[in-house]
């Protein structure tokens, strides 16, 4: 089983707060090195300007609209990712694996699998969303050059971002809260909640943080929960793949935290409680369809305790 894997290798605490610590460093330190440097070069600030931290994300959100700056903020993950695999191998003394999947291999199926139904489910949405906005407050500006070489660095760059993401939260962290607590469903909330609270940060949250909050903490306990019930983060990592292009690559807005060449940009973005319902229809649309083609719903039991098994 999935979860139970983490009795494999090195599970004392301090070997996680110094993994997570080696993680949190690569990534956002060494990481954004590249973008810091490329808004260096494109950017007119003084020295002081510099040193000044509302000035230096002003001159940082500017760069990251462009598809350079795109992909070097995306090329952030990718540091956190190798640190991620090393503590996991070299600290932890684990297969990389062993935070994937409970299979033998990856379901590269499941990943695809996954994808497609999400994203059909995310265009419906989208294609709604749109449709009800007044046409003075959407333009449609395809850009062709701009827009293709956007597409180009999503499916390059965004299955390392959310494979980032999905191995740290899904299976790393998750794994660890059910070492801790024994219980899958104590990891699936801490897990799930600590995901959507990651987000606090981004700009979408200036139209209600209480209103766009729960969307993200929503997101983040289906994604848990489909990975404990289908005993792997295949269905997850093509739910949360798929969510990241198209959200890239369709709309977006100057409160989006991705400003890109999108097709569509929404002049005066709002925000409502709605979309956690329509994230919650499409999150139960979702696995249902998954569980009836993949027939995991009584194989894995949120709250009875996890074995000590490690296989």
């Amino acid at each position: 089983m999935f979860l139970e894997k983490v009795y494999t290798g090195r599970n004392q605490w301090y070997y996680y707060v110094f993994s997570l610590l080696i993680i949190f460093l690569t990534w956002q330190l060494i990481g954004t090195l590249p973008l810091l440097l490329y808004t260096f070069h494109h950017s007119s600030l003084s020295p002081a300007e510099w040193l000044n931290e509302q000035s230096l994300q002003t001159a940082l959100n500017a760069a990251m609209q462009t598809n350079s700056g795109l992909a070097l903020s995306l090329l952030t993950f990718v540091f956190g990712l190798i640190a991620l695999f090393w503590c996991v191998r070299y600290i932890h003394e684990k297969k990389g694996l062993d935070i994937i999947t409970g299979r033998t291999c990856i379901d590269w199926k499941r990943i695809f699998f996954g994808a497609g139904i999400w994203g059909i489910l995310t265009l419906i949405a989208t294609a709604l969303q749109l449709l009800s906005i007044p046409s003075s407050e959407l333009v449609f500006r395809f850009e062709a050059k701009d827009f293709f070489i956007l597409v180009l660095i999503s499916l390059a760059l965004f299955p390392l971002q959310v494979s980032f993401e999905e191995f740290l939260f899904r299976g790393y962290l998750m794994q660890w809260m059910a070492y801790l607590f024994k219980y899958r469903g104590i990891a699936v909330l801490l897990t799930g909640i600590s995901f959507g609270l990651m987000h606090f940060a981004n700009p979408e949250n200036q139209m209600g943080f209480w209103v766009v909050m729960p969307q993200y903490i929503l997101m983040g306990l289906l994604l848990s929960y489909i990975t404990v019930k289908d005993n792997g983060m295949e269905l997850a990592l093509g739910m949360h793949l798929s969510n990241n292009i198209l959200a890239a690559i369709s709309v977006t807005s100057d409160t989006s935290a991705l400003q890109t060449h999108a097709l569509f940009k929404i002049l005066n973005p709002t925000a409502s409680h709605w979309d956690t319902v329509i994230i919650l229809l499409a999150g139960l649309t979702f696995i249902g369809i998954c569980q009836l083609k993949f027939h995991f719903s009584g194989k894995v039991k949120l709250w009875e305790k996890i074995s000590n098994y490690p296989g």
